[in-house]
């Protein structure tokens, strides 16, 4: 992260490297379209070598109890982050999983399979309604759009169980 973005992270007490192992996190969250607080928080767990509660995690990342609770739950339906007891404690501890080919897998299963699913639906409604937008070139127009969308949706779809294998799923 730009060092003018340290301040909201806990004053700017984090270790340089650790700044730049989150930055990578957050990056690539935005490219898949995901929250900030869930890298944020997958990134304070990546990089720390015991695990972390909620209330360390808000501390260290200056986030909300809501923001980081929520990512704990997404991050643990991703299969990213694990609930790590500790004898003699009551609150939760996480830690990450650190193989990142089981993020990506939980990612392929929990967020891009149902995005295209729904896609598929959309489409269907789309193409539905295409019959109806007036004239015939309007409907043509449409039509070919729609067309070209679901050849890219079932291109992905097609590239699902080649990433999957790749991942050694």
């Amino acid at each position: 992260m730009k060092k003018e973005n340290t301040a909201s992270l806990a004053d700017g007490t984090l270790p340089e490297w650790e700044l730049a192992v989150l930055d990578v996190f957050v990056r690539a969250a935005a490219m898949f379209g995901l929250r900030k607080s869930v890298a944020l928080v997958y990134g304070a767990l990546y990089c720390s070598r015991e695990a972390l509660s909620v209330q360390e995690l808000q501390a260290k990342l200056s986030l909300s109890r809501g923001a980081v609770v929520e990512a704990i739950q997404f991050l643990r339906r991703l299969g990213a982050a694990r609930v790590h007891p500790k004898i003699g404690e009551r609150r939760d501890y996480f830690t990450a999983e650190t193989d990142l080919k089981q993020f990506a897998g939980g990612f392929l299963k929990e967020v891009l399979a149902p995005a295209l699913e729904k896609a598929d639906i959309r489409l269907a409604q789309a193409e539905s309604a295409s019959r109806n937008t007036g004239s015939d070139a309007d409907s043509a127009f449409a039509r070919s759009r729609i067309a070209e969308l679901s050849l890219w949706k079932s291109r992905f779809t097609a590239c699902l169980p080649l990433l999957e294998n790749f991942l050694g799923k």
